[in-house]
């Protein structure tokens, strides 16, 4: 099957609605705090793993908070940046980068630990180990890492997005 060419019962980021993206957002904006809805757990019952992102030269250029469902990336500064989730379409799981603006804007997503941006174009690699992640970009130069000691492929996969500036 050629690069580029739609697998069938595989959906990309240009066949993903636009309801999942919202969906996923509003789920990072409620664990996180930022909305708010009936009985939810409040912030104080999920606090997150923070994990230093490191660039290529092993400084500190971010953090991703871990949480038990997706990752939250924030700059050096602490601004949110965006999420990487999980989500179940036609039963089977995909990761999705969604940036944390108001357009809740899809911006790439991740398969077999390489990494796309929202137009389907391959931006890098991520792998793990049981204490760290590494991401590489398409042309396999290391660009960073991070301890990522849970929820490992989920979390190197967002630090990727990251790192390789989808965010």
């Amino acid at each position: 099957m050629a690069r580029g060419q739609a697998v069938p019962g595989l959906l990309t980021c240009r066949t993903l609605r636009a309801s999942l993206c919202r969906l996923l957002l509003t789920g990072v904006m409620l664990v996180s705090g930022s909305a708010s809805a009936g009985a939810a757990p409040t912030k104080a019952e999920f606090q997150p793993l923070k994990v230093n992102i490191l660039d290529a030269a092993q400084k500190p250029v971010g953090t991703a908070n871990v949480y038990l469902n997706y990752v939250e990336l924030l700059d050096g500064a602490g601004a949110r940046k965006g999420a990487i989730g999980v989500v179940l379409v036609e039963g089977r799981a995909s990761l999705f980068l969604v940036q944390s603006n108001e357009e809740r804007k899809l911006i790439g997503w991740a398969e077999d630990r390489r990494l796309y941006n929202a137009q389907d174009k391959l931006v890098g690699y991520y792998h793990w180990t049981a204490i760290w992640s590494y991401v590489y970009d398409d042309k396999m130069k290391k660009v960073g890492q991070a301890q990522c000691l849970a929820y490992q492929g989920v979390c190197a996969a967002g630090i990727a997005g990251y790192l390789l500036r989808l965010f």
